[in-house]
């Protein structure tokens, strides 16, 4: 089994040739698969109001096109969103009723792979893993001691869409697969119900 680990810090307010605007996002080199950079710009809503949306996209030679697409604050979310890639459309799909992060996971097909995306307890990294593979993503200090970074722990023969996927998600909201989140949706009925909403 191949096994490695890497580490990506975040950057912010970064200026990149052919950008109107700064972008910010995490950068650094994964293993055999060489330099990666993970950019997210957003846009201002238009003149008829709405939220703003953002771009996230994965960049590196040996990495496959990355993008995801979403509207609303206050970052990327697994909500409205649109994600693509190697050009190939990847459905998002988790159960927003279940009462444990592992029953709320995020499910993907992706290249004919089934994926699975946990988050651990109390939202204390979060794990991508396939038959054969598992990516673990955690988040601390960065060892050149400035900013923060992102650790990735690789398990089996991970290839570069793997590490696409779990890389990307490091700058997606992925609350809403904690069961925390369930929980404080379901507090937010019983104390302020919306009008024909019953609290029991």
């Amino acid at each position: 089994m191949a096994e490695f680990q890497f580490e990506l810090e975040w950057y912010r307010g970064r200026k990149l040739p052919g950008h109107a605007a700064k972008v910010h996002g995490l950068a650094g080199t994964v293993g055999p698969f060489g330099d990666v950079t993970v950019e997210v710009e957003w846009r201002k809503p238009g003149l008829k109001g709405g939220h703003r949306q953002y771009e996230t996209r994965l960049y590196g030679e040996r990495m496959p096109d990355v993008v995801y697409r979403t509207v609303g604050p206050p970052r990327p979310s697994l909500r409205n969103a649109r994600f693509d890639v190697a050009g190939e459309r990847v459905r998002l799909d988790f159960n927003a009723k279940a009462l444990r992060n592992s029953s709320r996971a995020l499910r993907m097909t992706c290249q004919g792979r089934e994926y699975e995306y946990a988050v651990a307890r109390f939202e204390r990294g979060a794990t991508l893993s396939r038959p054969g593979v598992e990516i673990t993503m955690t988040n601390g200090k960065g060892s050149r001691g400035k900013e923060s970074a992102s650790f990735g722990a690789v398990t089996g023969d991970a290839d570069a869409v793997d590490l696409a996927l779990a890389i990307v998600f490091e700058h997606i909201e992925t609350r809403e697969l904690t069961a925390s989140e369930r929980v404080s949706g379901l507090l937010g009925k019983v104390l302020d119900p919306r009008p024909g909403e019953s609290s029991h």
